[in-house]
């Protein structure tokens, strides 16, 4: 008889780090403010699915920041958290100090309501977006790199 063996692909994403940003700000000043407060430099990206989407890499810390607006035009990119209006995604690692500070210093911003940490286990298929959003800064860097691509002589 063959045994049947069935593998977990659900893992959890080790060197991902999501904040939720509740405020009334639209995205170009929540970055404006977020640049000056956390001295970082977002930069306005093409949209993600119709949601507003900012990038900005830290290379003395190693990490990546994404900025994405929780609102389009028609629906919510996560439903499961509907108060939320921001979420900051922070690629690579991550320490619980760094985290604390940084939530710190969002909440210090004048115009935001709350900031937190979102864990990865209450939201569901974060697995999809977190591949889906890969593949759009994929495709933006690719866009980029034939857009300006030196002239060769």
């Amino acid at each position: 008889m063959a045994k049947k063996v069935s593998l977990e692909t659900r893992s959890e994403p080790a060197l991902f780090t999501l904040f939720g940003i509740s405020c009334h700000l639209r995205d170009f000043r929540l970055s404006y403010l977020l640049n000056n407060k956390l001295e970082l430099e977002f930069v306005k990206m093409d949209d993600f699915q119709g949601f507003s989407f900012y990038f900005c890499r830290d290379d003395d810390q190693y990490n990546a920041y994404y900025l994405l607006g929780n609102r389009g035009q028609e629906a919510l990119l996560l439903p499961d958290l509907k108060q939320t209006d921001f979420f900051l995604l922070v690629e690579g690692p991550f320490k619980k100090m760094q985290k604390d500070r940084l939530l710190e210093k969002i909440r210090g911003i004048q115009h935001v309501l709350t900031a937190f940490e979102v864990r990865f286990e209450t939201i569901k298929n974060y697995e999809s977006m977190l591949n889906d959003l890969e593949l759009h800064f994929m495709n933006i860097l690719k866009e980029a790199k034939i857009i300006y691509s030196p002239i060769k002589k």
